[in-house]
């Protein structure tokens, strides 16, 4: 009788855990700071291994930088829909933003943080996302304030965008105004900010 062939046990692919492994580096220091030794060693492998599926630092960035867009600009479309709308208040966009932020830390710091300014490339994602954000901030907009044209709406889209990442590099870079005025406020400064760039304060 034939032996039968085992099958290898599933292993986590190797292009994701070159990723996730240099993200936690990226999310610690500065990007440029990182290097190609640096990600292999933490993944537990050669150099050669990361070239052989990456050809440059660069190229790892921008892979889980796509990665991270697809699933935050999937995440304020639903806090957009699920959220904002039914509430028909701007400002409630920031709790559920926070909490995902927290959840998701690693890759927001990286994205919102780290890797500002970082190359072109990452840049151009950036901008991409804005793209996408504009007109489900604009419907948003229209659907919290009422009667609201479509260019007041894409000013609020853009403005709300803005603060967005402003508020979450705040966050995620603890940084003095996070520290002073602590979570509860910081939120809910947030919230308030959102309401007045939008019109839809109710105080």
């Amino acid at each position: 009788m034939s032996a039968t062939l085992k099958r290898p046990a599933h292993r986590p692919s190797r292009r994701g855990v070159i990723v996730e492994t240099a993200f936690e580096l990226f999310a610690s220091r500065p990007v440029d700071s990182v290097t190609v030794a640096d990600i292999a060693a933490a993944a537990e492998m050669t150099s050669a291994a990361i070239y052989y599926h990456y050809p440059s630092r660069e190229e790892i960035l921008l892979e889980g930088l796509h990665e991270f867009a697809a699933e935050y600009v999937g995440e304020i479309e639903r806090i957009a829909r699920e959220v904002v709308i039914p509430a028909r208040n701007m400002g409630s966009l920031v709790e559920p933003l926070v909490a995902w932020l927290s959840d998701n830390r690693t890759s927001s710091t990286v994205y919102f943080v780290q890797s500002r300014g970082a190359s072109q490339q990452v840049e151009a994602i950036r901008r991409s996302n804005a793209l996408v954000l504009i007109p489900v901030l604009s419907a948003a907009a229209k659907k919290a304030r009422g009667k609201l044209s479509a260019a007041e709406a894409s000013v609020v889209a853009v403005a709300m965008i803005a603060q967005i990442e402003i508020f979450a590099s705040a966050f995620l870079s603890e940084d003095r105004s996070f520290t002073t005025l602590g979570l509860r406020r910081f939120i809910q400064s947030g919230t308030d900010l959102a309401d007045r760039i939008a019109g839809t304060t109710t105080t």
